[in-house]
């Protein structure tokens, strides 16, 4: 995610490297450094093995145990696609209650990418979890995948 005030990054939830953020497909997201020490220390991971944990086998993958991809989650009844998915649309919006801290608040919010552009059930998740902001959806345009979803409360 990108906060932007007159074409001009303010802040983005990337750190150092793409483990930090959001929880992707595979990799973690934020993630409390004890956990890594834990690994090492207490489960004797290599690094190796603890690097090909946080890169290949967390994220949705990790939390959900099914798959990496959210149109599969959100296909799935089982309590762990869910709760990857809640976890998902969760930190997103998170991050867009961070972003709008630095932003002063939002004057537009902008869903990008493959999932942002094509998967109405991530954007309403997100947008019912942001209604705090003022952020409302119309439930047709989203379904629709209109270029705006927004109704006419949004603030």
């Amino acid at each position: 995610l990108c906060a932007l005030d007159e074409g001009v990054s303010r802040d983005c939830s990337m750190g150092f490297s793409t483990l930090d953020g959001i929880p992707m497909a595979t990799r973690t997201g934020w993630l409390d450094p004890g956990v890594i020490l834990h690994l090492a220390g207490e489960r004797r991971q290599s690094f190796e093995e603890i690097e090909d944990l946080l890169y290949h086998r967390s994220g949705l993958l990790g939390v959900s145990g099914i798959s990496a991809d959210t149109r599969d989650l959100l296909k799935d009844d089982r309590p762990q696609a869910r709760q990857a998915i809640d976890l998902f649309t969760l930190r997103i919006a998170g991050e867009i209650g961070r972003m709008a801290a630095t932003l002063n608040g939002l004057d537009t919010l902008v869903f990008t990418a493959g999932i942002g552009e094509h998967q109405s059930e991530i954007r309403a998740g997100v947008a019912k979890r942001s209604s705090w902001l003022g952020l409302a959806i119309d439930e047709k345009a989203n379904a629709a995948n209109d270029f705006t979803i927004s109704t006419r409360k949004s603030r």
